[in-house]
């Protein structure tokens, strides 16, 4: 059933659901890792905000995604990789 009336998000809901960032922003940030151990898929924030879903051996700008694991995902090129890690974690 579709809500007909739409109520403000109290303020301190708004707040507490809402985290800050030390990330830069301009970089890949990685939001989130979620599927199985056999077909692991993360949540990336891109560079220019887009928001994508990617899976081992996606593109994401220059680099391929080599891994993913719980907290973290490994990309590179020419099999030299790095791990970026979710934001805190």
């Amino acid at each position: 059933m579709a809500q007909t009336d739409t109520t403000p998000t109290p303020p301190a809901v708004a707040q507490s659901a809402t985290r800050r960032t030390d990330s830069n922003l301009s970089r890949l940030v990685l939001l989130g890792t979620f599927g199985s151990e056999q077909a692991p898929q993360a949540l990336v924030r891109l560079p220019d905000g887009r928001v994508t879903r990617v899976s081992p051996g996606d593109q994401v700008g220059h680099d391929t995604v080599y891994a993913i694991d719980a907290t973290r995902i490994a990309l590179g090129q020419n099999g030299r990789s790095v791990w970026v890690e979710i934001p805190g974690s």
